[in-house]
């Protein structure tokens, strides 16, 4: 799917909702003004925002981190508070999907009138300063550190200068590039100014006056609403892992598979170079790809023997035609684990500071009978800073190879510390939390 793609379904949502609960409800309650195109405007931001934090919030933890990547970036430019911000990622991005989840639900209902469209117009504001920042960093050098307000010592805007590829706006469902997602984000914006402006127009389902035990009923039901998003958002990241799974460990995946195809999908780059003739000013942009047909650029050569045309390095231009393969798979590098033919345990463990240990003590149980029917057991980390690995390990009695990997390969393979993943010839079998580590009669069962 495309973002393109996308729209069109939210579009065709939208224009349901405003012909059934817009025009058709009114026409029940014979109302005299209908208002479709504010309607539809409304339906169609809150269709998106509702989309947008449910594919976010099966995976919490997956928008922290991408917030954190934000967040180094904005510190490294020397912004204000961002460490504060980084620190405390999982919050802030907790905050922010219960906040998307309600606010979309409320203007689909038509409930908060100001205090709704003004807060999704500053939501708005504040994620199109983000992706747009991003995206301006493709005019500075990643090698010389330029700042991005520092204009006088940008460069010509290259592809590959930007900092984060991929905004993480719905998850990991649908990835974008940098222009699309600060331009997706410029066009919300300018809707939901477009609601503030028309606020007094919104369809409202819920009666203004209506009590319950008096309790109004909108208040009610905000109420709920932010207790079910919440609620929601912490069943997948703390009491398990997430309910669906967008990225390439998923249970189901051939890993070997998948890692082939990603290693033969490369990144196709163009490379145009800007050459002038010293003796007459003459300037020709030469393809890095088709740059031997044009001999003369360095057979044309002065009085004194050297060449007249000349490369300005600083206009050179980089473009990304092809992005290829970006997948956290290519850096799995445990063939032993790929290539293992009968069924065998991966344990993610990640930071092991913050790891729980009953939980590996629960895996080391099931790993010294896995070892007795002939099943493997490997665990992966990525920091120990309390203690050494053999004083971890002796602690939880893990009699297992531990070996170290790249942290954001282990957060993508399981979301959390540690997880637990049943594999099988390089295909994912099953994966738990470390809050609900099965019996070996229970993993037993699924082998048969």
């Amino acid at each position: 799917m495309t973002v393109y793609t996308l729209f069109l379904y939210i579009a065709i949502a939208a224009i349901a909702l405003t012909a059934t609960i817009g025009v058709g409800h009114s026409k029940l309650k014979e109302h005299a003004v209908i208002h479709p195109l504010q309607w539809f405007v409304q339906y169609f931001v809150g269709s998106l925002l509702i989309f947008s934090g449910l594919v976010k919030a099966v995976d919490p933890l997956g928008t922290a981190y991408k917030m954190q990547d934000y967040f180094t970036e904005f510190a490294a430019q020397g912004l204000p508070l961002m460490d504060l911000m980084h620190d405390n990622a999982l919050p802030f991005s907790l905050i922010m999907l219960v906040l998307e989840l309600v606010l979309g639900a409320c203007l689909i209902l038509g409930v908060g009138d100001r205090k709704t469209t003004w807060t999704t117009l500053s939501m708005m504001v504040f994620f199109t300063f983000l992706t747009g920042f991003n995206y301006l960093t493709g005019y500075t050098s990643k090698s010389e550190q330029i700042g991005i307000l520092d204009f006088a010592n940008w460069e010509n805007f290259s592809d590959g200068n930007i900092r984060i590829t991929d905004c993480g706006c719905f998850g990991d469902f649908l990835k974008l590039k940098p222009i699309e997602t600060f331009v997706k984000d410029i066009i919300f914006t300018i809707l939901s100014l477009f609601l503030v402006l028309n606020t007094n127009k919104l369809k409202e389902l819920l009666p203004r006056d209506k009590k319950i035990a008096s309790l109004n009923v909108r208040t009610i039901v905000v109420t709920l609403l932010i207790v079910l998003a919440t609620w929601f958002c912490f069943q997948n990241f703390y009491f398990n892992k997430p309910m669906v799974d967008f990225r390439p460990f998923a249970e189901g995946t051939d890993l070997k598979a998948a890692k082939a195809a990603c290693d033969a999908d490369v990144a196709i780059v163009e490379t145009v170079y800007t050459y002038e003739n010293t003796e007459t000013g003459e300037i020709q942009l030469i393809n890095s790809a088709k740059i031997m047909e044009h001999a003369y650029l360095w057979e044309d050569k002065n009085a004194e023997g050297k060449a007249i045309w000349q490369v300005d390095k600083e206009k050179t231009q980089t473009k990304t035609i092809h992005e290829g393969c970006n997948s956290q798979i290519q850096y799995f590098r445990f063939d032993d684990v790929l290539n293992n033919p009968t069924y065998n345990f991966l344990v993610i463990g990640g930071d092991l500071d913050k790891a729980n240990k009953e939980a590996f003590k629960q895996i080391s149980g099931l790993a010294a009978k896995g070892e007795k029917e002939g099943y493997t057991t490997k665990a992966l980390y990525y920091y120990t800073g309390k203690q050494t690995i053999d004083e971890f390990r002796h602690d939880v009695n893990g009699a297992y190879e531990f070996d170290t990997a790249d942290d954001k390969l282990l957060k993508t393979i399981i979301r959390a510390n540690p997880g637990l993943v049943l594999l099988k010839d390089g295909k994912v079998v099953k994966k738990w939390h470390h809050k609900h580590i099965p019996t070996y009669e229970e993993i037993k069962s699924l082998m048969n």
